[in-house]
């Protein structure tokens, strides 16, 4: 039986923690009150969204004189008509898939975590998004919504990479550019496909890093004076021909999925994300392509070593080092957090104080202004002895790496397609192939 007490209790509670004199508080009381908050506000907007889709279920909005659960929710509640019908497909979200409703119940993850699952059930279908139900679920709990959204399309992808296809041809099918004049200015609208977004995006991000380590403008002003600064090179020396301005696209694919192989990772385009094999082989007919042994050993004549560790014969990073660090990288960065492109090679061992070695495993990139604050004491690296940095502050807080994460969850997802993969083929064949396709929760 419902208490109505519970709502009248609610609102005297939620009073009481509003008039708090947070002035008063002590920055640890202050966290404590934003966490407690924080976690209130993720419960009851999971409890929001199963109220307003059972209230829709049972003709609440009619009996209310509304004719829709939107009108209601907009009279009633402010919120817009995209806002109620985001709160009712997360409600049937919960209702789909049990693990990810008992999580939101437990404050473990967040509703806007639902709203990409919800996203995922549309995109991959149940039955794809179930299966990695508890895998996707590990990430929800130690990332961001971003991150699982970019988790919830590789692990589609990776299943089914004619829906990153169908995606490639919509996005062509939409594609507009508009230039208008509006008051003082103009507005800029439209949508661009994955292709010319990308380069688009590999412009302004060159353009619009930081010119030096002072560059104290803020990112919108770069990225208007790099566009700026490019429109004046064209109107000044003519349209850009195959040997003008061309962005640099970096796209990433394992030698597997050029294979043809089940459950090889997708391809990756720089800037964007995963790509499907249509848009993949578009690139590769006319793009250079630079191997990279990422595990195991070379052999012959030219050892791996002899390329990418030069010992102090060399101080600056060879085009090879240059090449490997940005795969390594992802192209940003190295700093957690930072995602500033362009970089400069430091040495984790510095040359002149700690006689450091031009060695892959002891260069990593940073842009200008994380290199200066390395130098300047405010951020420290260390060797993991993995090819990845660690950093920390200057009082010795350790910084959380999610790229590093991400190259956990991409092992972790591989290993789980895989072992799905050869129970597939067990069922199909026989007795003789790996059976085993439990879905193990991924803590990182």
């Amino acid at each position: 039986m419902f208490d109505r007490e519970l709502t009248q209790e609610l609102s005297r509670v939620v009073q009481s923690v509003v008039d708090v004199p947070i002035d008063l508080a002590t920055n640890a009381e202050k966290a404590s009150l934003l966490r407690g908050i924080q976690e209130a506000q993720d419960l009851l907007d999971g409890m929001k969204a199963r109220a307003l889709e059972s209230f829709e279920q049972t003709g609440g909005p009619a009996d209310d004189g509304a004719p829709t659960l939107r009108a209601w929710a907009r009279r009633n509640l402010r919120l817009s008509a995209k806002e109620a019908g985001r709160l009712t497909t997360a409600a049937r979200t919960l209702r789909t898939l049990p693990a990810v409703a008992h999580a939101l119940h437990e404050g473990a993850i967040r509703l806007a975590h639902v709203y990409e699952f919800s996203a995922g059930l549309k995109q991959g279908g149940e039955e794809i998004i179930g299966l990695g139900e508890d895998y996707l679920l590990g990430v929800a709990r130690t990332h961001e919504a971003p991150a699982l959204r970019a988790e919830i399309r590789e692990w589609i992808g990776a299943i089914h990479p004619e829906i990153l296809e169908e995606s490639y041809i919509a996005g062509m099918d939409k594609r507009d550019l508009q230039v208008s004049k509006v008051g003082d200015g103009f507005a800029v609208s439209g949508f661009l496909d994955i292709l010319t977004g990308a380069k688009l995006r590999s412009v302004l991000d060159s353009l619009g890093a930081p010119a030096d380590r002072d560059d104290r403008r803020a990112p919108s002003e770069r990225r208007l004076a790099g566009l700026d600064a490019l429109l004046d090179a064209v109107l000044d020396h003519g349209l850009p021909t195959r040997r003008g301005i061309r962005p640099q696209l970096h796209v990433t694919v394992d030698l597997e999925r050029l294979q043809g192989s089940p459950g090889a990772e997708p391809a990756r385009l720089a800037g964007w994300g995963v790509i499907g094999d249509r848009l993949l082989g578009s690139l590769l007919c006319d793009s250079d392509v630079t191997g990279i042994l990422t595990a195991g050993f070379t052999s012959g004549d030219l050892g791996q070593a002899a390329v990418l560790n030069v010992g102090r014969t060399e101080r600056l990073a060879n085009r090879e080092q240059r090449r490997a660090i940005l795969h390594r990288q992802g192209g940003h960065c190295a700093n957690p957090g930072c995602n500033n492109t362009t970089l400069e090679m430091h040495h984790l061992d510095w040359w002149a104080r700690d006689i450091g070695l031009t060695d892959l495993d002891a260069l990593v990139g940073l842009c200008p202004r994380c290199h200066h604050l390395l130098h300047a004491g405010k951020l420290h690296a260390h060797r993991n002895g993995d090819g990845v940095a660690t950093f920390t502050l200057s009082g010795g807080s350790p910084l959380p790496d999610e790229r590093r994460t991400s190259r956990q969850l991409a092992n972790e997802r591989l290993r789980i397609l895989r072992r799905i993969l050869a129970a597939g083929a067990h069922a199909r064949h026989g007795p003789g192939l790996e059976t085993d396709a439990e879905i193990v929760t991924v803590a990182a």
